[in-house]
Formats: structure tokens, sequence, C-alpha cells
């Protein structure tokens, strides 16, 4: 008699479907305070739905982001610290969003890993939430994916999805002119880019050292939604770019035609310390670093000169510590003058 084969589970390959359904029931307590009147049903159906009725523009042009934290989640990791790991995803993504000029609306974000812990991967989504509320975003759906055999055990990946709308009329950037000034907004380190140069360089330091420069590393990505949001900002701001991967140098020509480039005081901001650090850790020379960080500036504003004393006026008011840093001028080749303060 042949002897009847053993049957192979799902669970047994790694993919363990009640404990998803368990983490999807976590969920509404978790992210339904990040909805607005315009989201129409809520965690758990096949797409989420959300209503533009309420957004009184004329010629309404959606926009969308996408991005992921990059190597940083590894540190996160490695750290256990997953409290401002949500925030670098949404800023990562919603940072870009508005350099359009356009107002964030909703979120979306994929969760992937090779075992769901459930106390642990709940932390993340509870980051991700609050970071939406800070960037009054509603937090509408995702993707939760346990995928033994692609990632090593305990690690996990994230990517968000975000989008928004603004009027063809008022989409940035505008035009951008020679004389406009360029301001900057300072950053809170490295963000989310640069990690896995950074990750290197820890594995060279003294170990009395390194749980002090992770803490440090991990403070989370600036948001700088409420400042792109302002009325009377985005009147004045001609274009907004977001300092990330390949810093000012491949991120600032972005926004300006070919014929145009940007001169920069590099003597005009503070770096921060755990960005000090990399740069002389790594020997980078001025022009490796400012391709490889941000730097210490974090989002960049162009204004027209004759609007930059309303600009200054404006973003002292609400807040935002704007750093003058450079102008635009005639010419296709950024000009950089003095040195970063690395010392």
């Amino acid at each position: 008699m042949t002897k009847k084969a053993k049957s192979i589970t799902y669970k047994e390959t790694g993919v363990d479907i009640h404990a998803g359904n368990e983490f999807v029931k976590k969920l509404p307590s978790i992210v339904n305070s990040t909805f607005d009147q315009n989201v129409i049903n809520g965690i758990g159906d096949f797409a989420a739905l959300y209503s533009l009725e309420n957004e009184e523009l004329k010629n309404p042009l959606l926009v969308s982001a996408c991005d992921g934290v990059g190597t940083k989640i590894k540190l996160a990791i490695d750290t256990k610290n997953y409290s401002g790991i949500g925030q670098d995803l949404v800023a990562m993504n919603i940072n870009d969003l508005i350099c359009t000029g356009a107002k964030p609306l909703f979120f979306l974000d994929y969760l992937s890993m090779s075992k769901l812990n459930i106390v642990e991967h709940s932390k993340v989504i509870e980051s991700i939430a609050l970071a939406c509320k800070k960037a009054k975003v509603s937090l509408i759906g995702g993707e939760t994916a346990e995928m033994p055999g692609i990632y090593s055990k305990n690690d996990f990946d994230l990517a968000g999805f975000a989008v928004g709308l603004v009027d063809r009329l008022k989409k940035l950037p505008k035009e951008i002119n020679p004389g406009d000034l360029i301001y900057g907004l300072p950053s809170s380190g490295p963000h989310s880019n640069g990690f896995t140069l950074i990750r290197k360089l820890l594995e060279l330091e003294a170990k009395d050292k390194v749980s002090e420069l992770k803490k440090s590393l991990m403070t989370a990505t600036r948001l700088y939604s409420d400042f792109a949001q302002d009325p009377v900002i985005l009147n004045i701001c001609s274009g907004f770019a977001h300092i990330t991967g390949g810093g000012i140098v491949d991120n600032l020509p972005r926004i300006f035609s070919k014929d145009l480039t940007a001169k920069i005081q590099l003597d005009s901001w503070d770096v921060p310390i755990s960005l000090k650090w990399a740069i002389k850790k790594a020997r980078l020379s001025q022009n490796q670093a400012l391709q490889t960080f941000n730097c210490g500036i974090g989002f960049i504003a162009v204004v027209p000169v004759n609007k930059s004393r309303e600009f200054e006026i404006q973003s002292k008011k609400i807040n935002e510590p704007v750093v003058k840093i450079g102008e635009i001028i005639q010419g296709n080749q950024l000009e950089f003058k003095g040195n970063l303060n690395i010392d």
C-alpha cells in the first residue's frame, strides 16, 4: 500500500496567514486617526477611496511620489529603533511631492519582511501614522508581505507612495531667473541618504563610540510640508528642491533651465555633527561630500530678489530657520565658494 504523502502548509514554508490577519486587525486603531473628511473607506477593502469634491481647484493636477528609506532600514533593525523610520519614509515622499507646489492628500505604505513580528512591525506602522499626522496626510492603505527567502532573518523593507493635488497654473517650479536668491532649510542629519557608506564607516569606528553615533544617525528626516504649504511662502517662491541622494550637486539643477546655474556659499550654514563625522571619517573631498550627503541643507527655496525680504519675514513668522546660501546665475555648472563648516 502506497504511503500517503504529507501535506505541506503555507505556514510551514514561512507565510503565516493567521498572523497576517491579526496584524491587519490592529491597523485601524493605528491609522484611522490620520483620516480626514475625504477618506471614504477604511483599512481592509481591496482599494482605498478618497474624495476630491472638497478640493476647489480650477485646473487640478494629481501629483504622485514613490520612495523608500534606503539602507537606513538596516540601522533601524540593528538598533531596534523604529520611532523615526516611519517619518523617514513619509518625509522622503512628501518632501518630493511638495516641490511641485502640491498639497499632499494621502499616503500608502509597503512593508515586507522575512517573518512578520506583530509587536515590532506594529511600531513601524505607528511611526508612519504619526508622521502622516504631522504632514497632514491620510494613511489610507498599504501592503504587508511575508517573503521568506527574499529577506534574511529579522530583515524588512519599507516603501511609500504619496498623492497630492496642485492647480496647473500654480505648479512649481515657476520661471527662475538670474539674480534670484537661494535659501536653504537645515537638515537634521543625513536624513535617509548615504547610509550604505555610513554603515561601512561604523564598522571602522571605535566600538565605544558606535552606540552614540547610531543614536545620532537615526534622527528622523525633517518634514518640510508646513513650510512649503504656507500660502505666503507658496506665493513668493519660484521653486523648491528636496536635497536627497546626489546632494545639492544633483538635485538643485533639476528646477532651473540648462542655461542657468547656482552660485553657493558653502560656509553660510552649519553642518550637523553626524555629517561632519561621516565626511571626515570617509576622507571625502568637498565635491564628493556635496554629491553624497545633503551636508546640512535638506530643502531649498528659490526666491525672486524683490520678494526676499517678505520671504525672510514670513519664514521667521512660521518659525522656519532659513539661511541665504547663494543666488541663480547664468552658466551651466554649479559654482561653490568657500568651504563647508566641518572642522
